[in-house]
């Protein structure tokens, strides 16, 4: 049944509006994740391959973070005196893993990204 309405253009417009809800509110919620549930829709709903994905994702979060951001600021619950010190470390590590992610094959790619998340889970559930 739901694979015959995620073949219909209205089950994929759907289906995009629930997980993109979704995928905003834990962004907002969390300060990050969102990328997380898009590049599941975007593998499992558009069939989208894993590398594209994830760019694709990232470009549907920097508005979403902009926007968070944004919020937290005038709630004033950004600690901007910390920002230098995670920027620079930041784009250097965001151009390796941009040149890595070309590099590697999707087995590794998966294996690293769900290593990723299992860990922060669980970070996140023991403290």
């Amino acid at each position: 049944m739901l694979k015959r309405i995620l073949n219909s253009k209205f089950g994929v417009i759907a289906a995009f509006c629930v997980f993109s809800l979704l995928g905003g509110a834990v962004n907002g919620f969390l300060g990050t994740g969102g990328g997380i549930i898009f590049i599941y829709m975007l593998t499992s709903v558009a069939g989208v391959n894993k590398k594209d994905a994830f760019a694709t994702a990232l470009c549907a979060t920097v508005p979403i973070s902009a926007i968070t951001l944004f919020t937290y600021a005038r709630a004033s619950q950004v600690d901007f005196s910390l920002i230098g010190r995670i920027w620079l470390p930041a784009l250097v590590g965001g151009l390796f893993g941009a040149f890595l992610v070309e590099k590697l094959n999707t087995l590794w790619l998966n294996t690293i990204f769900a290593s990723l998340v299992i860990y922060s889970g669980a970070c996140l559930i023991l403290r």
